[in-house]
């Protein structure tokens, strides 16, 4: 959950009551649906604002078969990030999208008054007296009040509710109420999102934060801070499981949704960094973990996008792929959100792994296959690859071309292409020296995407932010390339081989053309589809 630095002059979710922006739910709905931009096939609000994917998580839908629930920041009364709900959607494929009701609001004078932030579902599983097993699903989330950080608070779903539509806040909240000094007599400035798990007959928590004085030059560094308890509502503060390296560019001074998973025997911690109110990149950290501590190895950036995939939350399915979703951030003004009635979308659910390099690797769910409603191409060699490529079109698309990438120019790819050819989104890759010798560093791949000339100047399509973004990319040993875009309207996708890009387009209605110079790329192979929308009907604003 994003927010500004915590001093008493500068928290920006203390907004009065009489001061928040209320719009009109059904106007809201109606212009989020005839918005163009507005993404058909990644998981949207049905109206007003979304951020952080929140409790990914799977329960026994009314039939008894597995869904998977999807929570997420949301703000039903405008597309403005003010006093934060949890919308909810679950899905039986993690393509094809239901909404459901708001789960928890604000409560007035509640811990949570001005927001409940991000957090996780888990299952706390009870054993009653006479020896009756239960499983309880459970929020933990962040709530946001007049205190000078924000806590952690509980609320649990009713047992007799399948679809998990109605949570009761535990009466004792916060259960843990305010950032604790460390051992050194540190203040810690943040404290927010979670990760719990269960381990040795006890509960661990890690939460978000930043401690002053760390790094070097006694700069503050980003930090993961652990907790312990026996029954979920009683915490005992365990010291920062990890530490940022100080590098504040790259990964910031404070640490947002924080997550730690088992990727086979390794321990990834995943981070969001964020620095001085900005959100910068979601970046993995490989290492070693010794109870609540854990010694970093390696760290990579989890989307050459940056912060267009940024808090993101994954779940174990019971197939066992681990799956995360992130959160793919607004890019326009605040004028144009507040006529388009939405603003952020998630991003496609990608299968996270462990590459052969100790990398981690993301790549879109086989499930999103199913969303390929017709074939627009299937061509074989770099001439017959640019010439079908010119005659693409479309901002709903699936595009696959592999290839082995030579030394010479490399590929590039142009997409919402105007009419007249002077609008256009270059995605280029090519190859490059190494920068080291291990990790990202060692690879051979470079990715570029240049949205400098995505919109005519001036016009309400141009979006605010327009850097390029760009970064390495792993090749095959000899330029092999798996190459995959996947562009929703004003989302954008981009997998080289396992590692992500992700944008959001600011782009005329009808820019749709695609043209590819396939280059140097030998064994060229180009598949392409239209994508169907992931959503029958969207919820009622009357219902919410």
């Amino acid at each position: 959950m994003t927010t500004a630095p915590t001093t008493a002059s500068a928290r920006p979710w203390l907004i009065r009551s009489e001061d928040r922006l209320s719009l009109a739910p059904a106007e809201q709905a109606a212009h989020a649906q005839a918005d163009p931009a507005r993404p058909r096939w990644h998981a949207t609000a049905p109206w007003g604002w979304m951020n952080d994917p929140n409790g990914l998580s799977v329960w026994p839908g009314p039939d008894g078969e597995p869904l998977v629930h999807l929570f997420y920041q949301h703000n039903p009364h405008a597309p403005v990030h003010e006093r934060i709900e949890w919308g909810h959607q679950y899905s039986a494929d993690l393509v094809h999208w239901h909404d459901l009701p708001t789960a928890i609001r604000p409560s007035e004078g509640g811990p949570d008054a001005f927001g409940c932030w991000s957090g996780i579902v888990l299952a706390d599983e009870r054993v009653a007296a006479d020896g009756t097993r239960t499983t309880v699903p459970t929020m933990v989330y962040s709530g946001a009040s007049e205190r000078a950080t924000q806590t952690a608070c509980l609320a649990t779903a009713l047992p007799e509710d399948p679809l998990l539509t109605h949570w009761v806040k535990h009466p004792g909240n916060p259960v843990i109420d305010a950032a604790p000094a460390s051992t050194e007599g540190l203040v810690v400035p943040e404290m927010r999102d979670h990760s719990v798990w269960r381990e040795n007959g006890r509960w661990l928590q890690v939460m978000g934060s930043g401690v002053p004085g760390a790094g070097g030059d006694d700069r503050q560094v980003g930090a993961a801070l652990c907790f312990s308890s026996e029954d979920l509502r009683h915490w005992a503060y365990e010291g920062p499981l990890a530490v940022g390296d100080g590098d504040v560019d790259v990964t910031g001074t404070v640490w947002e949704c924080p997550e730690l998973v088992r990727l086979g025997e390794t321990d990834i911690l995943f981070v969001s960094a964020w620095h001085a109110s900005r959100t910068l990149r979601s970046m993995w950290m490989r290492g070693s973990r010794n109870g609540t501590r854990m010694r970093i190895d390696a760290v990579g950036r989890s989307d050459l996008g940056e912060n267009y995939f940024y808090a993101p939350q994954s779940v174990l399915l019971p197939d066992g792929r681990r799956v995360t979703i992130g959160w793919m951030q607004p890019n326009a003004t605040r004028a144009r959100r507040l006529e388009a009635g939405w603003a952020g979308s998630m991003s496609v659910p990608r299968e996270v792994s462990l590459g052969p390099d100790g990398t981690v690797r993301f790549h879109p769910i086989a499930e999103i296959d199913s969303l390929r409603s017709q074939v627009l191409a299937d061509a074989a060699g770099a001439r017959e690859v640019t010439a079908v490529g010119a005659r693409l079109g479309g901002d709903s698309l699936d595009l696959v071309l592999t290839g082995r990438l030579g030394e010479a120019e490399g590929l590039v790819m142009d997409l919402a292409v105007s009419a007249d050819g002077t609008r256009r989104t270059r995605l280029r890759l090519t190859r490059r020296t190494p920068s080291g010798p291990k990790g990202q560093d060692a690879w051979t791949g470079w990715l570029s995407l240049d949205r400098s000339a995505s919109a005519a100047p001036g016009t309400p399509w141009e979006a605010p932010d327009r850097r390029e973004l760009a970064g390495p990319v792993p090749l095959g040993p000899e330029g092999q390339v798996h190459l995959r875009v996947l562009r929703d309207r004003s989302s954008l996708e981009v997998f080289v081989n396992g590692q992500p890009l992700s944008a959001r387009l600011g782009t005329a209605p009808g820019d749709d053309g695609v043209r590819i110079d396939a280059g140097s790329l030998a064994d060229a192979r180009l598949q392409a589809w239209s994508m169907a929308d992931a959503y029958t009907t969207r919820l009622d604003p009357a219902a919410s």
